[in-house]
């Protein structure tokens, strides 16, 4: 799983090199929907996150959104090309005559028809193909006329940055697994461009590290969950504050970051507090997403956890694929 994780700036430099000359058409598109599940489906919540000056909505369902309509482009992203909730995507936007682009590896998605098909390499686990499978999407924005500036330039920028920040981002995460070991990881972020980055922390620690773990924003925490920190008792020392620090984040939130241990200094244990290196959102977004990826490797060493199978996941596709 290492080298998994080790190949996201190899994936992203990879991926720009894929996608050009991709056929795509220009029209006025009034929204982007970006549909995926799970490891495949974080790179649209990412990008919704990065791109706010674009209406890009998310879909995690077999349902698509009221008010999809021809003047929607939609993205849908299946790693494995047969994930069931997408696959019933794609059937219902056919059926609205939405203009779709697919990214995908391999499976039935692959053959169908689309505006625009991206195949990334196969042998990867959904999760361990972020560069693979969020690359694609502001290529194909910027290609549709949804993006004026071309991000190639950008992305290839975050590749080289990642490669220089890997021993730095290592061992800051070595230090962090080692104060979670056997403890239930509270993530914090002070926005919601921070959001997606959070939960990828969490289905992280869920799927490589088999352990749960849960998330919140500031400000939205400060009117509810801060009540119940510290409670039930047996659960105190159990756990571990984790806050991601969204450089850019409203300095309010900023300054409710540094209040909240002080409110709950009582019943919070040691804050681990993440300010992520780089020069724009972009640099933050992916410097953070890659620390939280190998926080849960190291995570599921200390454990002696194979991170890289998900039997239950697998177990409840094949129970799902008899009925």
């Amino acid at each position: 799983m290492k080298k998994i994780i080790d190949s996201l700036p190899a994936q992203i430099k990879g991926s720009l090199e894929a996608v050009r000359g991709v056929p795509v058409k220009r029209k006025k598109y009034t929204q982007v929907l970006i549909c995926g599940m799970g490891g495949s489906g974080i790179s649209g919540s990412i990008a919704q996150a990065l791109y706010p000056q674009i209406r890009i909505l998310t879909n995690s369902d077999y349902m698509i959104p009221h008010g999809v309509d021809r003047h929607t482009l939609a993205i849908i992203i299946s790693y494995s090309g047969n994930t069931e909730e997408t696959l019933a995507n794609y059937t219902c936007l056919a059926r609205r005559g939405v203009d779709m682009a697919v990214i995908t590896s391999n499976g039935r998605l692959v053959k169908k028809n689309a505006l625009a098909r991206v195949r990334v390499p196969t042998g990867f686990p959904p999760r361990g193909a972020l560069g693979y499978l969020f690359t694609p999407i502001p290529m194909i924005l910027h290609a549709c006329g949804l993006m004026e500036r071309n991000p190639t330039r950008e992305l290839s920028n975050l590749a080289g940055f990642l490669e220089k920040e890997r021993s730095r981002i290592t061992t800051r995460a070595r230090s962090i697994a080692s104060r979670i070991e056997e403890k239930l990881p509270i993530v914090y972020v002070n926005s919601y461009r921070f959001h997606p980055v959070a939960r990828r922390w969490q289905c992280q620690f869920n799927e490589n590290a088999k352990i749960l773990a849960h998330v919140n924003i500031i400000p939205e925490m400060n009117h509810n969950e801060i009540v119940g920190i510290g409670h039930p008792a047996s659960l105190r020392n159990r756990s571990r504050f984790i806050l991601l620090h969204d450089p850019h984040a409203h300095p309010r939130n900023d300054l409710r970051a540094r209040i909240l241990p002080r409110v709950v200094q009582k019943d919070m244990p040691p804050l681990v507090s993440v300010m992520p290196r780089g020069s724009t959102p972009l640099h933050h977004v992916f410097w953070t997403i890659w620390l939280g990826d190998y926080v849960s490797y190291y995570c599921a060493l200390q454990s002696g956890i194979d991170p890289l199978p998900v039997k239950r996941i697998d177990r409840l596709k094949i129970l799902l694929s008899k009925n």
